[in-house]
């Protein structure tokens, strides 16, 4: 929770305008971080530009003169009223219980009407009955408050006294709940100031917090240590007090019975708070946001029912794709039935993960349920495999080592994350950056790129959005520079998609048809230097386009993180580097390990064994990726067990057999380019890869694995468009503190399509020579 939250939350609710203002302090830091870039920008004086951030400093020591003189003034006002009732409530309460009078007939009450200033006054009453229990100062503390209570007696003024005694009570546990919340306002008030100096000193690089903490917040009276001191001295007379008068002078049990008292009021005052807190979060994203527009209803077809527009057009996609699919099932393509309904199965698929008329993991859930009920695998004599067996098979081809490998990256992307390895290194990169937005831009492309390497590329542009917002803070209104930093990390992004083969799904469907398994060598030679001019390309075009350095000549500074290296993070990196290492030397120590899969298992028991890892963070593994990954996988094997993927590939080979692979490989990776562009990348790989490498292995002299990779280095080159992936539906999300969007669809037409076509070229060119070059 952040603390402005934490602050609020934990404050008593009639005392919240006398906190610090933790919140405006916070926005005049900010406001000041701006003015000083903007200054910096705008001034050719270094004397000007250091008078400015002088004057920036000396607003913010006045705005926290006021609320140190605040919280003073309050505190100084509490104390001596709190002090002052708890004076009153202990004399009242030491003539509170009635004296025997052994000379006279009669028993004293205090008089509880007359003010706290005047108790002497008694009334004398007679006594009425020698049956009735007479209380005196002697034994006062042998009896418990519920015993005097309950003493029996008819005397009137008996029953008033003792109904003053219960207020008398409820006044003291009252003051109880009040100093203590006197003492948590001085603790909230001090962490207050702490934070908000460490605040300051982070975003505008001072030294304010050693100095003005240690001589004038721990100087001032409410913080001073004999203050604190003195109120939880007299929070103790309280809780001795009440033993003494209704606990049988028991403090242990006086004071289990006052905190009772003071959970529930906190529990409803945070409960109020809390209520508060979520409307007002809600009045405050409802400012940025458009009032939501009546759903849009069309009426369905031949009835006088209206539904959603969205669900409407779902549901034609739906039957659309279930039209296609019946039509096919009973149309004699290819002259067996099997492959007559595998097509018709393959073609359903892809109508629904083109249309996602249902979730796209749905879909593939959907696909295992269908290939045995339709019969469509073989045995390897031709003949119809039995439902049994094909349920095995369809099973078995869910996961692999391929699906394993899946999951041990994602156990590694969490552990960086998790343990701010992934935020601690980007952070130091974009520190040495500068300020000038051209190097600041090509650094954070290639922090988005590195991570998407390790991380997935759905986690590394938000955390990348979080690291410059610093940046995006300070910038002008409408500047280009913010569009330009937010468009380079989604298209590094893209493009960090392709460097290995944890980095993206379309590469881990990819090492699965590709025979023998390339390995991390491999893979990194042909990725990594696509990977690298790409950016450089995309940087330049992004420069071109939106020119920054003329818009804003420096930005503002990215801070390192200060956090001290922790054993866990040292045990983390440790385990990272090892399973790298071995998934590098796959090829070599193949014979012991037997697939990549086995060596993804090293993080997978490490960080879950040693609790590095928990039941949470596997929760949040990206399990709709891992059964698309499966659907995928099971139509695959029904693709090529039913043979319709090696009756496919001959009649693509005899239309392209005469070409030179080169030449095969650029038409391909352009059918995928457009494929990915308006669909998702991991889906484009699951129809087409498959394809790819039938026809390579059919050509006169097979390439299937040179096709294959090529093809899925392609999925990633998609971009064109906000929906192309991931990293570009995150960056068009991003909006400006008036709640502008930052990014247009114009913005990734005007880049994303050149970068795209720049990409594809490089795999089919220097891809291709690469390839080659390893036997390919």
């Amino acid at each position: 929770m952040k603390f402005s939250h934490s602050l609020q939350f934990n404050a008593v609710p009639d005392w919240i305008d006398h906190y610090v203002a933790y919140d405006q302090l916070k926005k005049l830091i900010f406001q000041i971080e701006k003015e000083k870039v903007e200054a910096f920008n705008n001034s050719t004086d270094p004397e000007k530009t250091s008078s400015n951030i002088s004057q920036g400093k000396d607003k913010f020591l006045s705005q926290l003169d006021l609320q140190l003189e605040k919280v003073f003034d309050f505190y100084s006002q509490k104390e001596t009223e709190l002090y002052n009732s708890l004076d009153s409530l202990d004399h009242l309460l030491s003539a509170c219980m009635p004296d025997q009078n052994l000379h006279h007939d009669t028993i004293q009450y205090p008089n509880f009407n007359t003010p706290l200033t005047n108790l002497d006054s008694t009334v004398n009453l007679p006594v009425h009955s020698i049956n009735e229990v007479v209380v005196t100062k002697e034994n006062r503390r042998k009896m418990s408050f519920e015993s005097r209570m309950s003493t029996q007696t008819h005397d009137t003024h008996h029953h008033e006294y003792v109904g003053q005694l219960v207020d008398l009570r409820s006044q003291l546990i009252s003051l109880y709940v009040s100093l203590s919340e006197l003492d948590s306002y001085v603790e909230l008030n001090r962490m207050a100031f702490e934070k908000i100096l460490k605040k300051h000193d982070k975003v505008l690089d001072g030294d304010l917090k050693s100095q003005y903490l240690k001589k004038m917040v721990l100087d001032s009276r409410p913080f001073m240590p004999q203050t604190v001191e003195a109120l939880r001295a007299q929070i103790e007379r309280v809780e001795r007090i009440y033993a003494d008068a209704f606990c049988n002078g028991h403090v242990s049990l006086a004071i289990r019975q006052m905190k009772t008292h003071l959970r529930d009021q906190i529990t409803y005052d945070r409960n109020t708070v809390w209520k508060d807190m979520v409307n007002q979060e809600r009045k405050t994203l409802d400012a940025h946001v458009k009032e939501k527009d009546a759903p849009v209803m069309k009426k369905i077809p031949f009835t006088s029912f209206k539904i959603r527009a969205d669900l409407f057009n779902d549901l034609i996609a739906f039957l659309f794709s279930i039209t296609v699919f019946i039509i096919l099932l009973n149309v004699d393509c290819f002259g067996d039935r099997q492959e007559n309904y595998c097509f018709a199965l393959l073609i359903f698929a892809a109508c629904m993960w083109a249309t996602e008329a249902i979730p796209l993991y749905a879909t593939s859930l959907m696909i295992p349920f269908l290939i045995v009920p339709l019969g469509i695998l073989r045995n390897a004599d031709g003949t119809q495999m039995a439902a049994k067996a094909a349920s095995k098979a369809v099973f078995q081809s869910m996961f692999s080592g391929t699906i394993m490998m899946l999951l041990g990256g994602f156990s590694l992307a969490a552990a960086l994350s998790k343990y701010g390895i992934a935020k601690a290194f980007a952070s130091h990169v974009l520190s040495r950056a500068g300020t000038r937005p051209r190097w600041v831009l090509l650094a954070i492309m290639s922090v988005a790129t590195f991570l998407c390497m390790w991380i997935s590329n759905v986690a590394t542009p938000v955390l990348c959005f979080s690291l410059i917002n610093p940046i995006l803070r300070t910038l002008p209104d409408d500047s280009p520079v913010g569009p330009c930093l937010l468009l380079g990390i989604a298209l590094a992004s893209c493009i960090g998609g392709m460097a290995s083969p944890i980095s993206s799904p379309q590469n881990i469907i990819t090492i699965q048809y590709m025979n023998p398994d390339p390995g991390w060598g491999i893979w990194f030679g042909v990725a990594l230097p696509i990977s690298i001019i790409s950016v450089v390309c995309c940087w330049g075009a992004l420069l071109l386009v939106y020119k920054p350095d003329k818009h804003v000549p420096h930005l503002n500074k990215i801070k390192p993180t200060r956090d001290k290296i922790t054993g866990a993070q040292v045990f983390v990196m440790v385990v990272t580097i090892l399973t790298i290492a071995l998934w590098c030397a796959e090829s070599t120590i193949e014979e012991h390990i037997g697939d990549t899969g086995i060596i993804a298992a090293i993080p997978l028991f490490v960080f879950f064994g040693t609790k590095i890892l928990g039941k949470d963070d596997l929760n949040a593994f990206l399990w709709s990726v891992v059964v698309l990954a499966q659907g995928g996988m099971s139509l695959g094997n029904a693709v090529t067990s039913s043979g319709l993927l090696e009756d496919i590939a001959l009649k693509i080979k005899d239309g392209v057999q005469d070409l030179a692979p080169i030449a095969i490989l650029a038409i391909f990776c352009f059918l995928i380019l457009v494929f990915s562009t308006f669909v998702s990348h991991t889906v484009a790989a699951l129809i087409i890869v498959p394809i790819v490498q039938q026809v390579g292995q059919n050509l006169p002299i097979p390439h299937p694995n040179l096709l294959v990779m090529g093809a899925g280095l392609a999925c990633s080159a998609g971009m064109g468009l906000p929906v192309s992936g991931y990293p570009n539906m995150s960056a068009v999300m991003m909006e400006d503190p008036t709640g502008k969007p930052y990014l247009k669809t114009k913005d990734f037409l005007v880049v994303g399509i050149p970068i795209s076509i720049i990409v594809t070229l490089l795999i089919f060119t220097l891809g291709y020579g690469i390839m080659a070059g390893v036997g390919y």
